[in-house]
């Protein structure tokens, strides 16, 4: 089955192009460590004595936040190398910001097609592969089973779609769970569903939800709160209404929101924190047309007083951010979108989310 993958795949890959080229262009960032993406890793130090080298890959922002914890204390472990790579822009961004100079090497995520993914092996020779929630990547783990390298799929989940394709499909099955597949998941719920599908019972365990664990609850001083607000250039008093990884209409909602509390003699104020801080230019638009004054965090991070809309468009602050939220609003969550992000850090602060 490997075998037919590889020959589709560029085939497949051309087809699609135009849409990811799109995406790229839009998001930008791209372009970092782009020979990673087509295998050509650096060449690595080779392995120090009794010392395991493991290759983490997590796709975006939420997935290697759910990893901090686990990657930090990896780290404390002297016989532990951590190759770290991802494929999102906004998560490389988080990644070089958070491990710049901590991990043996990071970068993009090399394409999953066998010239690329073996040069990639070749480069990296990891003692074991990781994987985060469901990525499941043919070629990937096909190098691991050649290698006879353990593959580990953690907070591993199959949503309703993905467990109806890979029920309805032995092709699928095949291609995407290799033999010797391990999967560390987030509940009996879930693990039904891996065994259901072909992963032996006893190699699926139920370990809790990483975004759950990653998450700690911090002891808010009512001053971080006033210096958050001080910052934004709102009031001390300011009711602060807080937009948390919005998509696009939901920004738009939020200043209609704003706008109606303020002609109620309400002095409201709000918080922008954008999914896609590359939508900045698009979003920046919309507040100039509704004349509010507004202030973005890319521009500089203290904002002149009376702002009313401030636009966090920068990555991996979130937590950080909403600790003077007074209500918060999930993005994602507005028809045409569905499916909402993740929830766990405002309801951690104790922050009412709608």
């Amino acid at each position: 089955m490997i075998f037919f993958y590889r020959l589709a795949f560029p085939f497949l890959a051309l087809l699609v192009s135009p849409y990811f080229i799109y995406r790229m262009l839009r998001r930008g960032g791209y372009s970092y460590k782009i020979s990673y993406r087509l295998g050509l890793f650096p060449t690595l130090p080779p392995k120090k004595a009794d010392c395991k080298r493991i290759w983490i890959q997590a796709v975006s922002v939420g997935e290697l936040s759910s990893l901090s914890k686990i990657i930090d204390q990896l780290q404390k472990n002297t016989s532990i190398e951590i190759v770290l790579t991802g494929t999102t822009s906004t998560g490389l961004l988080m990644a070089s910001q958070r491990y710049k100079n901590s991990l043996l090497a990071q970068g993009p995520f090399p394409l999953d097609w066998w010239p690329v993914s073996r040069l990639a092996w070749a480069k990296i020779k990891p003692d074991l592969i990781l994987t985060v929630d469901s990525e499941l990547w043919p070629e990937h783990f096909h190098q691991a089973s050649l290698r006879g390298i353990p593959a580990l799929v953690i907070n591993a989940r199959l949503s309703d779609r993905t467990f109806n394709r890979l029920q309805s499909s032995p092709i699928a099955r095949s291609l995407l769970l290799p033999k010797g597949l391990e999967i560390l998941t987030t509940s009996e719920r879930q693990r039904s569903r891996w065994i259901e599908i072909g992963i032996p019972h006893d190699r699926v365990e139920v370990v809790g939800n990483l975004k759950v664990d990653a998450v700690t609850s911090p002891q808010l001083d009512q001053s971080d709160s006033v210096k958050l607000k001080t910052e934004f250039g709102f009031s001390e008093d300011s009711f602060v209404l807080t937009g948390i990884s919005t998509w696009q209409g939901e920004e738009e909602m939020l200043v209609d929101t704003l706008l109606e509390l303020r002609d109620l003699k309400f002095d409201a104020r709000l918080l922008l924190v954008p999914r896609h801080a590359e939508r900045r230019r698009q979003i920046t638009s919309m507040l100039q047309q509704k004349s509010l004054p507004y202030h973005q965090r890319t521009q500089k991070k203290q904002a002149p007083t009376g702002t009313l809309v401030y636009l966090a468009d920068t990555t991996g602050e979130l937590s950080k951010l909403i600790e003077c939220a007074d209500l918060a609003f999930g993005g994602k969550t507005l028809t045409p979108n569905r499916g909402g992000q993740n929830p766990i850090e405002p309801i951690a602060l104790g922050i009412p989310l709608v």
